[in-house]
């Protein structure tokens, strides 16, 4: 016996292997075949017997439900879905579908290549959608595919189009009905279940009820029992009454109204109120543990803090008429500290100065244009990175980085600071590496190397550690020790050396750090400039790449667009020779449509490359003109210090330490005390030049 649809017509059964079955689902999931000629097509399979001879190709085109060219892609793609792939890479689907070729497929794993080089991880399927050579649906089918041969058909194209979902079938079924929170009243003809909060009122009939028992005297029943708010109309109670299936199945009687808690004021920090992370990922791979996040910086007038105001809720009512009363919002107040201010509507905490952002333990807000850590900076703080200045009353551990603009800390032990302005340590620096803009002072430095544009202090004593510095050099107390300081501006030391001591060096007037900079400066520059014109050549071979593959497809179109013309010609001439010849020139238009798709792929590629070297080409514009601006500030805060080539020691220097100026040398003979050792360009006694040279003066 046949089955009949809603329409009437003989209800088809394509089973899943069905070859036309597969393919109407995959001309309808790749958008070839249109709902509206789908619903045709069905109409017109009536017609025929039920039989696998039947070329349903062969009637969409007859139809014109669908084109020779999305027959011969439905015919490719239909015989490779249903075969056994043996290269199930997604690439190589693409291809044997039919979607793709091998040159557009090369283009794009090397795009996708070059994006993970550069850090962009991307899926092969997504930058193929991307760069217009797959549709979506064509993407989705090919997954399709992978995951019918890796996990079997029932994760196929499972949904036949003919056939509705049965909602039922996957509908959970409904949990059994729990008592255990009830409250029961029994009367003689039913049994009330009342829910222990009284939201809900249950009922279920005795074997004595009585199936004529008038609804007024059933409201009567609830009303004595007290049921008056929420209970369901009248209908539902004479169903209830009526229907003998409420002795095993629970009715629900009456629903109260559940009452709606306020909801309390909250506060949302814009910054991160807990900035340390347990480590960083380092460039390597591993774990840098002494990393530990970014120190929070913010702007002034930035907003620190937004607050949700409360929200009033709503009283409910239960089954007896009672009012539930709701739990009431509770508000907060901000809690201001030092740099903040609150907004005119009062719901924000704006920064009032530039610094760093703080929450203490009762909730007060601060802003500090100051980052202090009390205690020292190591694994509990990590690096310490600050756009203003940092105060430390602790050491500065080993291996761990401070950068501010001021840095201020009580000992550096094996530490690395890197100041925009000045550098101030209380006690001393021992195995560590200081270079700061401005200037530094320090009570000793051992085995350490410190560089500034500044002056530098140190207090009590230098041993085994390397100086430079733009400025001058001063050391009222103490020795110095097997130490090397070049000071372009001079340097004022108290003693110099001593027995059991390697000899010191001591350059005065010498611009040695500026000009290890400058040169450092000039590399970057030179390599800078060299990436950017590299780029400037990939950019104009791009550029004559796209103006090549741009007129091949205005040929294209324009050979198309003739082609079209005298096929639409032909067909006005109907006959058989002429048939013969409009398909050979539909078979040279399809050629010429994938010529067309090819090379529009191709240039979509280009022009996103050309894009991408033209935002390069910007940055490292950019990046020279940062470096030459740096150049040319340390050339003017060199010509605006002269040098200074005097070294003044204010008690002993030692026998065998080298002082230089800048063109002259001189190592000492012997102990000197209380001297002035400076640079000069000598004459003779008629006036002629001798030369430079290091001359000692007493003081």
């Amino acid at each position: 016996m046949t089955s009949e649809n809603k329409t009437g017509a003989p209800k088809q059964n394509h089973e899943p292997n069905n070859r036309n079955s597969l393919i109407i689902k995959i001309a309808l999931f790749l958008n070839y075949l249109s709902k509206d000629n789908h619903q045709k097509l069905i109409l017109d399979l009536e017609k025929y017997e039920k039989t696998s001879e039947i070329d349903i190709l062969k009637i969409m085109l007859a139809k014109k439900y669908i084109t020779q060219q999305d027959v011969n892609n439905l015919k490719k793609t239909c015989l490779s879905f249903a075969k056994a792939q043996e290269d199930m890479r997604f690439g190589s689907l693409c291809i044997n579908f039919g979607f793709l070729t091998q040159s557009n497929l090369d283009l794009a794993l090397e795009e996708q290549k070059r994006l993970a080089a550069a850090g962009t991880a991307i899926m092969l399927g997504d930058l193929l959608v991307d760069a217009g050579m797959l549709s979506e649906r064509q993407r989705n089918l090919v997954l399709q595919k992978q995951k019918l041969e890796s996990g079997g058909r029932k994760n196929g194209l499972k949904c036949d189009p003919q056939k509705p979902v049965n909602k039922k079938e996957t509908e959970p079924e409904d949990p059994p009905f729990d008592k255990s929170n009830m409250r029961e009243i029994r009367e003689v003809e039913i049994i009330l279940l009342i829910q222990n909060d009284a939201l809900k009122a249950f009922a279920l009939k005795t074997d004595d009820f009585d199936t004529s028992m008038l609804l007024s005297d059933f409201k009567f029943l609830l009303e004595k029992n007290g049921i008056i708010y929420g209970v369901v109309g009248d209908d539902d109670l004479n169903t209830f009454i009526k229907e003998d299936t409420y002795k095993e199945t629970v009715f629900e009687l009456a629903k109260g109204l559940e009452p709606i808690d306020g909801t309390d004021a909250q506060i949302v920090y814009m910054f991160e109120k807990d900035y340390l992370k347990a480590g960083l990922l380092a460039e390597d791979g591993t774990i840098d543990f002494k990393a530990r996040g970014e120190i929070p910086f913010v702007a002034k007038g930035d907003i620190l803090a937004e607050k949700i105001p409360p929200k009033e809720g709503k009283d409910g009512i239960n089954v007896y008429g009672d009012a539930i009363l709701r739990a009431d919002a509770r508000d907060i107040s901000f809690n201001l500290g030092k740099g903040v201010r609150l907004s005119k509507d009062e719901l924000k905490v704006l920064a009032d100065v530039e610094g760093n952002p703080k929450i203490k333990q009762g909730g007060e807000i601060s802003v500090n244009d100051a980052y202090f850590i009390e205690g020292d900076v190591d694994y509990t703080t990590g690096h310490v990175k600050f756009n203003k200045n940092v105060y430390i009353t602790g050491t500065i551990k080993n291996g761990f980085r401070v950068e501010a603009i001021d840095v201020v800390a009580n000992t550096v032990d094996g530490g690395i600071i890197k100041a925009e302005g000045d550098v101030f340590i209380q006690n001393g620096v021992t195995e560590s590496t200081i270079e700061a803009k401005g200037n530094i002072k320090a009570g000793f430095m051992h085995r350490s190397k410190a560089a500034c544009m500044g002056d530098m202090t140190v207090v009590k004593e230098i041993a085994d550690t390397e100086i430079l510095l733009e400025g001058t050099f001063e050391m009222n107390q103490g020795k110095v020790l097997s130490s090397s300081i070049c000071a372009k501006g001079g340097a004022k030391i108290n003693n110099i050396g001593s027995e059991k001591a390697a000899p010191s060096s001591i350059i005065v007037g010498a611009s040695v750090y500026l000009e290890k900079k400058l040169e450092n400066i000039n590399a970057t520059i030179e390599k800078r400039q060299n990436a950017l014109e590299n780029k400037s050549i990939d950019k104009n071979k791009i550029a004559a790449e796209l103006s090549t593959i741009t007129e091949k497809l205005n040929n294209f179109d324009q050979s198309r667009h003739r082609t079209i013309s005298m096929m639409e010609e032909m067909k006005k001439n109907a006959g058989e020779n002429q048939d013969s010849k409009i398909d050979l020139f539909q078979k040279g238009l399809d050629e010429a449509d994938k010529k067309i798709h090819d090379l529009s792929v191709q240039k979509t590629l280009l022009e996103t490359r050309l894009k991408k070297i033209n935002n390069d080409i910007v940055v490292s514009t950019e990046a020279v003109k940062a470096s030459v601006k740096e150049k040319f500030t340390l050339k003017r805060l060199n010509q605006a210090n002269p040098p200074k080539p005097i070294l003044d020691v204010a008690g002993k220097v030692l026998a065998g330490t080298k002082i230089n100026g800048r063109y002259a040398t001189l190592i000492l003979s012997q102990n000197l005390s209380r001297s002035r050792i400076m640079e000069i360009n000598s004459s003779n006694d008629d006036g002629q030049k001798k030369g430079w040279e290091m001359i000692i003066t007493s003081l």
